[in-house]
């Protein structure tokens, strides 16, 4: 019996000792495996450009004295010098495409950096917004589309594929050129409580119903406050306007944006300017802010809340126009409460991601 025993427990030690090496060789295979992962393994091209923006991040933490400043907004870093660097692998240890180069643009905005990766690869080339909407839109002069107009091209009519998602918020693409791209949200942001465009005190009818005047509005305070949270990790792109504040009257018929735009305000927020919602109908009589025309064929008419436009009247100090829910214009006392309708500008060099503009599919874009 204590030969039995005995042997039993032999052969249990040796049952954990043999376990215990074919325990280890496994780790040691997975480890190996990993490695060998890691040495060889390729990326497509967007994770290729996540890691030179990553990258040149890196770099430019250890060499501030290259960043970009107000006075020199843009530089250019190879991506020659962060390989030689040893920031990243060469592009032929990262992709399977044979023939890869590129370089990094860094832009200073407003005190922020934003970063735009250039990867050129013999099968694949950047691709911005600007241009995959140019390539899918037909240029109209009629009908619902997209028409060049007032040095832009601008969305026009009520079924128009311009919906587009950024900073987790479905947007409307307004119109864009070379430099920018006007959004304005798809619909009033109904998590907010609406609010006054200006309460002040107004010596002309001796009573607290504000004055017309956006750069010296409650409003713009408001917006400076939704600036400064809500778009907190979005400051790089959101790029500087010269909104249109300006007053116009209702009966005036220019649309190309010369009377909102004799005066700007420089902001990075906004709300819409007049001319652009009259601009986004396509009905022939739709000529002025009084026009109840402009409800047809707009794009910009369909709204769960009445919403303050940018611009008051001329014809007295206190009065603004805003939108109403069945997308009529009229004038309503700055102290009255309306919801918004953020206006923003981002650049029309981001790189476009996915999507077709459609509602059930929006364009997406790459936030580097």
């Amino acid at each position: 019996m204590d030969k039995l025993v005995k042997g039993l427990k032999e052969n249990k030690k040796k049952v954990l000792i043999y376990g215990g090496i074919t325990l280890l060789t496994i780790i040691l295979l997975i480890i190996i495996i990993i490695i060998f992962i890691n040495i060889f393994k390729r990326y497509d091209y967007q994770e290729i450009e996540t890691i030179m923006v990553n990258e040149t991040k890196n770099y430019l933490n250890k060499n501030s004295s290259l960043l970009p400043t107000e006075e020199n907004p843009l530089i250019t870093i190879e991506a020659s010098t962060l390989i030689a660097e040893e920031y990243m692998k060469d592009f032929s240890k990262l992709s399977k495409d044979t023939d890869c180069s590129g370089f990094i643009d860094v832009i200073y905005n407003n005190g922020y950096f934003r970063y735009i990766p250039n990867l050129s690869c013999s099968n694949y080339e950047p691709t911005f917004l600007k241009d995959i909407i140019l390539q899918k839109e037909n240029l109209v002069t009629q009908n619902n589309g997209l028409y060049e107009m007032n040095e832009y091209y601008t969305y026009r009519g009520e079924y128009v594929n311009n919906y587009l998602n950024f900073a987790n918020e479905k947007w409307r693409i307004l119109k864009f050129n070379e430099e920018e791209i006007y959004l304005i949200l798809s619909d009033t942001a109904n998590d907010m409580d609406p609010i006054v465009f200006d309460d002040r005190y107004n010596e002309t009818l001796n009573s607290n119903r504000g004055y017309n005047s956006f750069e010296s509005s409650r409003i713009e305070e408001s917006l400076t406050e939704i600036y400064n949270n809500f778009f907190a990790n979005y400051k790089n792109y959101l790029l500087t306007m010269n909104a249109c504040v300006h007053t116009r009257s209702e009966k005036d018929f220019d649309n190309s944006g010369a009377i909102e735009c004799y005066t700007t305000y420089e902001t990075p927020i906004s709300l819409l300017p007049a001319y652009d919602y009259i601009n986004a109908s396509i009905d022939p009589l739709c000529k002025t802010v009084s026009s109840g025309n402009c409800t047809n064929y707009n794009y910009l008419a369909i709204a769960s809340n009445d919403w303050w436009l940018l611009n008051g009247t001329n014809e007295n100090t206190y009065d603004v126009y805003r939108v109403n829910t069945r997308g009529s214009i009229a004038l309503e006392r700055a102290s009255v409460k309306n919801h918004l309708r953020v206006v923003i500008a981002i650049p029309s060099n981001i790189l476009y991601k996915s999507g077709d503009g459609t509602q059930s599919n929006p364009y997406q874009i790459y936030p580097y």
